[in-house]
């Protein structure tokens, strides 16, 4: 089963303030997508923080203009809880947090600066697997 938002406020009570967040609840469930989880991990194979992929979806969800926000992407706190999102999202599938590096300059990010790269650890306990497969189209 995939990691939910109320997982992730269990497991950062500093992260609270967020429970009735519109925009935190949005975008967890955004990240949490199934095409976008793959996006997450490829981008950590391939050496770069897992948000690199969808950073400006995440930007664009605290800046639309037709909604009042509680928080803002310009509070530091607010960026690190983004990050403890995506180590929730991924921690059911073995990933745990390598380093903090700086986004691609391609990533177009206006509010994140770094973000984590994860690597798979195959000694933590995992419950979910991503799978990838050939198959033969029928002519």
């Amino acid at each position: 089963m995939l990691a939910t938002f109320d997982d992730f406020i269990a497991q950062n009570p500093n992260c609270k303030k967020f429970a009735d967040d519109e925009d935190m609840f949005y975008a967890f469930n955004f990240m949490s997508q199934e095409f976008v989880l793959v996006q997450l991990i490829e981008a950590s194979r391939a050496g770069k923080p897992a948000l690199t992929p969808v950073v400006t979806n995440i930007e664009h969800i605290f800046a639309d203009p037709s909604k009042e926000h509680i928080n803002t992407l310009d509070d530091r706190f607010t960026k690190q809880a983004v990050g403890l999102m995506i180590k929730t999202i991924l921690e059911p599938f073995g990933y745990t947090v390598w380093m903090q590096k700086d986004l691609p300059k391609n990533s177009r990010a206006e509010k994140f600066q770094s973000a984590s790269v994860y690597y798979f650890n195959a000694s933590a306990p995992r419950r979910l697997r991503v799978v990838s497969r050939v198959e033969e189209i029928d002519s």
